[in-house]
């Protein structure tokens, strides 16, 4: 999907909720996300894809007469709303304005050239754009030197039927008017910001967003889920004929049916809410995780493979597979990704592969049996790490990896119990489809 695009899917989007929109969860969940800020008086707060004005208003009590709030979002229905409650407020609102201008193209905006404030704020509106990355860097340019910009990402398996659709969409190569694949965790949350040049501060999970907290649907359900948001929902016109339509259909029927647990498919009611700031020097927030440094030295049990990493370990992949069972001569492996062009092999002699697919590339050690790595054929960029190989003591980052994902369930051995641990889960795997795994 094009950056230009974006905007006028989002009209479409949001144009026929916005009569409705405060009587949804979205009203008390703008009174949670204020609450992990700390507004002061007189400050300049500025609150991308306002919608109609519902964390706007908060914000506006928060900063005081002294202050000033600047709401932006590109669908006129929205803006009629907050515009009329500005109104209804009288002089309450008096240092409040509403703007018609698209949130990734702010250069566009007259009001805003040469403005910077104190907070920005983007709420249940991250995942709407294409690049993350690019449009939280192009925000933070509104920033004041130690100012602060909060927003939030989805959880993976939150509205569960809408990330099944996106993955149909991109499999099928047409647009999508959101883009929520990249959001897993509270780390991917924080990568993105920090990638953008801010130091984060904090991301949490907030759950239940709606109220509904977790619920499952039977995995013959997906044919509904399918009619409502192909046929009757599609306001992006997305499956716009019969071909692709039939094309879809069983594209999603696959999709939904990875996420299947003992023919169950979760969903859990949550967002990931990062904060984070600008340097106070107005400079670019650089982390560890992109510099030159060993950031964490690993090997095998006897020393023969030996290795270090200059990037950061992503949170932990838990692989329940019969082949990593076998392997490990254990119930699962644990996996953390890191790039291939950050792992330089110190010590590989005893480092041998082994190739039980056409699909991935596992290597081990000959002399103590210890699994090494792991790399797909459909990822050449990334190389899987076992975690009992990393050594603990030798990581420089301030956080510890954590269990992000369980991939493979349906072949979890009977007696393992999973803890909840908040982590994504998948009867098989992501690009189960590229493997030819059912």
């Amino acid at each position: 999907m094009s950056i230009d695009r974006q905007a006028d899917n989002a009209i479409r989007f949001y144009e026929s909720k916005s009569r409705d929109y405060d009587d949804t969860w979205h009203s008390d969940f703008t009174k949670r996300f204020i609450s992990f800020l700390d507004i002061q008086p007189g400050q300049h707060v500025l609150d991308l894809a306002c919608g109609t004005g519902l964390l706007s208003f908060l914000e506006a009590e928060a900063v005081g007469p002294g202050g000033q709030v600047v709401g932006i979002d590109v669908t006129p229905g929205m803006l009629a709303i907050a515009a009329h409650k500005k109104t209804h407020g009288s002089d309450k609102y008096s240092h409040v304005s509403f703007i018609k201008g698209d949130v990734i193209h702010l250069e566009e905006t007259e009001e805003l050239k040469g403005r910077l404030f104190d907070v920005i704020t983007v709420a249940s509106a991250l995942v709407l754009f294409p690049d993350p990355k690019a449009a939280i860097e192009q925000w933070s340019t509104y920033l004041k030197p130690g100012g602060v910009i909060a927003l939030d990402a989805t959880h993976p398996r939150n509205l569960v039927s809408g990330i099944v659709l996106e993955r149909v969409a991109r499999r099928l190569d047409l647009p999508i008017p959101y883009n929520r694949s990249w959001s897993k965790s509270e780390s991917s949350l924080k990568n993105v910001l920090e990638s953008a040049g801010v130091e984060v501060e904090q991301v949490v999970t907030v759950n239940n967003q709606a109220g509904y907290g977790r619920r499952s649907y039977k995995m013959e359900q997906w044919d509904d889920f399918f009619v409502e948001n192909v046929i009757v929902k599609d306001v992006a016109k997305t499956f716009a004929n019969n071909e692709i339509r039939r094309k879809a259909q069983g594209v999603y029927k696959e999709e939904w049916e990875k996420l299947a647990i003992d023919g169950k498919v979760e969903e859990v009611d949550a967002v990931f809410l990062g904060i984070a700031r600008k340097p106070a020097d107005g400079s670019r927030y650089i982390s560890k995780a992109v510099t030159d440094e060993v950031c964490f030295k690993g090997g095998c049990r006897c020393g023969g493979v030996q290795y270090t990493s200059s990037a950061n370990p992503s949170d932990i992949t838990v692989c329940h597979c019969r082949a990593c069972q076998q392997i490990s001569g254990s119930d699962y492996l644990p996996f953390i990704d890191v790039p291939i062009a950050a792992v330089k092999f110190t010590h590989s002699s005893t480092r041998k592969i082994l190739k039980l697919s056409t699909f991935a590339e596992r290597t081990f050690c000959s002399d103590c049996g210890a699994p090494i790595s792991m790399a797909f054929a459909n990822d050449p960029k990334h190389i899987s790490l076992t975690t009992a190989t990393v050594d603990l003591e030798s990581l420089t980052s301030d956080t510890t990896p954590k269990v992000a994902r369980h991939i493979f369930l349906r072949e979890k051995a009977p007696w393992v119990v999973l803890s909840d641990d908040g982590a994504e889960r998948w009867g098989t795997e992501e690009f189960a489809h590229l493997f030819n795994v059912t």
